[in-house]
């Protein structure tokens, strides 16, 4: 028996993608709030008002 095959490892491939995309995301928003602050906290709120219906 097998615990895991060649398409678990294109799967841990996809996760680990994902989320070194988040990281650098939320790295790059907390620059840009330290660096703005007001304006982009605004910004962001926006933001999250828009995309507030597409959320889990």
């Amino acid at each position: 028996m097998v615990a895991g095959g060649q398409g678990l490892v294109f799967g841990f491939e996809a996760v680990a993608g994902r989320l070194a995309h988040l990281t650098v995301i939320d790295t790059l928003t907390l620059t840009l709030l330290g660096l703005r602050g007001a304006p982009a906290e605004a910004a962001l709120r926006l933001s999250a008002d828009v995309t507030v219906g597409h959320s889990c």
